[in-house]
């Protein structure tokens, strides 16, 4: 599941399961122990934090790490892949961008490398989005797993 905009682990329980309560097994089926942190924070709550966080230089202009980013694409079947790697400032300076192509006997490869700066904005927007693809508990299920957990804590 998505979490979308304004979803609280009560409000995809009720969706899901039916009944906001149910909000627990969201938690458990994510490992989410603290839904405040854990759990992706509103746009608002995210620029809050993010304000607060880097309050002694702006966050847009920062940079929290760098990449080299190496994209792979295979001219027969079009196929890309792209690996983004972290590397330290000195070797983003010296890094030269290219592309290259590769013929191989069955087709052609072409390898592009350039270069990107995460700010400390961007980094925060990542990690949150992250947080948005979820699982759920398949709900033929819920029932049984109340019943057992009901036995394990009453006995």
């Amino acid at each position: 599941y998505d979490i979308q905009e304004g979803d609280t682990p009560e409000i995809v329980a009720h969706k899901y399961y039916g009944d906001p309560y149910r909000y627990w097994i969201v938690l458990l089926a994510n490992q989410i122990i603290d839904p405040y942190w854990d759990w992706p924070l509103s746009g608002n709550n995210l620029n809050n934090y993010i304000t607060d966080k880097y309050k002694e230089f702006n966050p847009y202009s920062t940079a929290h790490h760098y990449e080299k980013i190496v994209t792979k694409v295979d001219n027969s079947s079009n196929t890309i892949t792209t690996e983004k790697i972290v590397i330290d400032e000195n070797t983003y300076d010296n890094l030269v961008t290219s592309t290259i192509t590769y013929t191989l006997p069955s087709s052609s490869v072409t390898v592009s490398t350039s270069k990107h700066i995460v700010s400390n904005y961007e980094y925060e927007m990542n990690l949150n989005e992250s947080k948005r693809n979820i699982k759920l508990l398949n709900r033929t299920y819920v029932e049984q797993i109340e019943r057992e957990l009901r036995k394990l804590m009453i006995g």
